[in-house]
């Protein structure tokens, strides 16, 4: 997946909440856009290396979005809202090929809505989480307790008994070489995670390949629960 606009280095000052930051950027401090509602602690400190991603919309706020960030010179994307984009690239193209068919996306289910609903079979209802955080060459999501993630999974357990459901980890990392449920941070998630698999949801976790420009699924990723 390509990623349009123009892409600017900058050294990062501090997260101001959840969605705004500072950013020096050509000696000049910058209020950026964080595209990620995670925590992200051990990637936003102060004087990492990141990419920014600007727009000339002149109806944002911001002019910049954080796209990347430096860990041990390797590039981790950070803008979350892109997964779902990859995997849906990755089905289209037949990277992904147990999610062939027509693909619908944000369709509800129950007190849900889920990013996908892909016409194979009996149709499968398929949320995509988005891991940044990595830790021993390991992959772990979440990175902040989530009680949004948890609903999820009770509810493609649901939609499990009259459909297929499915639930996607994309790795915005090149280096790792497993996943894994990060129970330190929300032990709830994991527990239901390893309930959803025992019961016939599908569990997949991917890796990417990470360019400045361009975020393509690489392969699979080994699950440890």
């Amino acid at each position: 997946m390509y990623i349009d606009g123009e892409k600017n280095e900058g050294i990062f000052i501090k997260r101001l909440n959840r969605f705004e930051a500072l950013v020096r950027v050509d000696n000049k401090i910058e209020l950026v856009h964080v595209p990620n509602t995670g925590r992200m602690k051990e990637l936003l400190y102060e004087g990492a290396k990141v990419i920014l991603n600007k727009t000339n919309n002149p109806n944002r706020k911001t002019k910049y979005s954080l796209l990347h960030i430096y860990k041990n010179q390797h590039l981790i994307c950070v803008n979350s809202s892109l997964a779902n984009r990859v995997f849906e690239e990755a089905v289209l193209t037949g990277e992904i090929d147990w999610a062939e068919g027509e693909i619908k996306r944000e369709v509800q289910f129950f007190n849900s809505r889920f990013d996908f609903f892909i016409k194979k079979d009996e149709g499968i209802f398929t949320e995509v989480k988005c891991a940044t955080f990595e830790e021993d060459g390991i992959a772990k999501f979440p990175d902040a307790p989530t009680e949004r993630g948890k609903k999820h999974i009770d509810e493609l357990i649901l939609a499990n008994n009259n459909y297929k459901a499915a639930i996607v980890i994309i790795s915005f990392m090149d280096y790792v070489k497993s996943f894994t449920p990060n129970y330190k941070i929300d032990k709830e998630f994991g527990e239901k995670l390893i309930k959803a698999f025992s019961m016939g949801v599908i569990v997949k976790a991917y890796r990417c390949s990470v360019s400045i420009d361009e975020v393509v699924l690489k392969d699979e990723l080994k699950i440890i629960f």
